[in-house]
């Protein structure tokens, strides 16, 4: 017969089981439940001010990129650092090439017709500049990538063609879309929604090819992902469809009220503003032209009426032609609207095309890498009165005598350079500054920018605000 009493052995476990429920349901008491009651408080609007939003701080580079688009033959390379060293120039997933920089010198690098990303590490991150020029003489934009790209009065037909070309420095894929305006409003171009680029790669777009019409339009170029740097080589071919003219049209970083276009080339080529209207309402534009002396509406030249969503072409080739010549002559075009609007200037010296974007104005030190050719310096849209002081450097980095010139906000002003001058740089007060620069080939147009010195880390706070 079994023993039905339980072994002391059971005996032992089955209390054990019943210390270890009684255990738990006390922990649960004086732990968990505490802890649920701090989660709740938390989460209890007592009415106190949210953290205030706090603005990312300045850090110094220790890394950074410029890019150049295809088009050019080769590029020029500069740092404003004032240190010497070696920057790495990129033109092909594998090309890679140390090119040495010293101050106040531009370096030459042969690049072929391919895109390039200029790299700067430790002291020669902080203000790398690029160039890239071609015969006949045509500029193209090379900037640090940025997230939104403008481009107004772009071709997609016969005689203006524009392609739109895409860099991508980084080495993850990167998606941008492009939204695309015309004289009616917006075009439906599905093939440039989700446009992708590879790592280390380049992408062309002939818009002729991918959207042709025969009015003009203006880009819109959002990147969604990943890092671009976007530009467009615009070409005007004469009739039989002989070459005119080529050059690259500089992207303008947002829409604004006031629009500044400088550097209008002599001689009396046709000349034409475009001006887009992004909004949703229809607005209207007043052109003025700037001189030496004054920013004026030139009597006969009525507002322009932008309707929604729209790119309106606006003639300029009489205006402009009877503003004068010699110290009265027109040096630009102001553009003020009574909404957010991009524009450009389409024009032509001797034949071949020269493209005006606006240019962001300096709020300090701006300097530009430049071509061979005859160079004058136009300010404009000076923040006040005041004084610019130029300075500029010779091919083999020997400076150029130093010039200082006063500026007003309502004129422009011109200053001479050397024939001889490869790097310039303007300090004083803000202006809106670009480079003329002719030749027998014809006429191109160089921005003078403010270079990349320092970055922005984002303020994190820890935990919940």
């Amino acid at each position: 017969m079994s023993d039905p009493t339980p072994t002391p052995g059971r005996r032992a476990a089955t209390g054990g089981r019943a210390a270890r429920a009684r255990f738990d349901v006390t922990t649960l008491a004086a732990v968990v439940l505490p802890l649920l009651a701090v989660l709740a408080a938390l989460l209890v609007d007592t009415g106190s001010e949210p953290r205030p939003a706090v603005a990312p701080r300045e850090t110094a580079l220790s890394t950074a990129s410029v890019v150049c688009p295809a088009g050019g033959n080769g590029i020029q390379v500069a740092s404003t650092s004032g240190a010497s060293g070696d920057l790495t120039v990129r033109s092909g997933r594998r090309d890679d090439r140390d090119v040495a920089v010293a101050p106040g010198r531009s370096t030459e690098v042969d690049t072929g017709e391919r895109a390039a990303v200029v790299l700067g590490e430790g002291d020669l991150a902080a203000g790398l500049v690029a160039a890239s020029f071609s015969r006949p003489l045509a500029s193209f934009d090379c900037r640090a990538p940025v997230f939104d790209h403008w481009f107004t009065g772009v071709g997609a037909g016969a005689r203006h063609q524009s392609i739109l070309q895409l860099v991508n420095p980084d080495e993850g894929r990167a998606v941008v879309d492009v939204e695309v305006l015309g004289s009616e409003g917006v075009v439906d171009a599905p093939g440039l929604r989700g446009v992708a680029v590879q790592g280390g790669e380049s992408r062309s777009i002939d818009l002729a090819a991918t959207l042709p019409r025969r009015d003009e339009l203006t880009l819109h170029v959002s990147v969604v992902r990943g890092r671009i740097a976007a530009s467009v080589r615009d070409t005007v071919r004469g009739i039989g469809g002989s070459r005119a003219g080529d050059d690259g049209l500089g992207s303008q970083d947002a829409p604004a009220t006031e629009n500044l276009l400088l550097g209008v080339p002599g001689g009396s080529g046709p000349r034409v503003l475009f001006v887009a209207n992004p909004g949703p309402t229809q607005e209207r534009a007043t052109v003025k032209v700037v001189t030496a002396d004054a920013a004026f509406t030139p009597s006969g030249l009525e507002e322009v009426v932008l309707p929604p969503q729209s790119v309106v072409p606006v003639r300029l080739t009489r205006v402009l032609g009877e503003v004068g010549t010699g110290t009265e002559r027109a040096l630009g075009v102001l553009v003020e609207s009574t909404v957010p609007t991009t524009a450009s200037l389409q024009m032509f010296y001797r034949g071949d095309l020269v493209r005006s974007s606006p240019v962001a104005r300096l709020d300090g030190p701006g300097t530009a890498v430049l071509p061979a050719g005859s160079k004058s310096l136009v300010l404009g849209g000076a923040a006040g009165p005041g004084a610019v002081t130029v300075t500029a450097s010779d091919e083999g980095g020997a400076a150029l005598p130093e010039q200082r010139v006063e500026v007003a906000s309502d004129r422009a002003t011109v200053v001479d350079l050397p024939d001889g001058a490869r790097l310039v740089t303007v300090t004083g007060v803000a202006t809106t500054s670009v480079v003329l620069v002719t030749n027998d080939d014809g006429a191109t147009l160089v921005p003078v920018r403010a270079p990349v010195t320092t970055g922005l880390v984002p303020d994190v706070a820890p935990g919940l605000p």
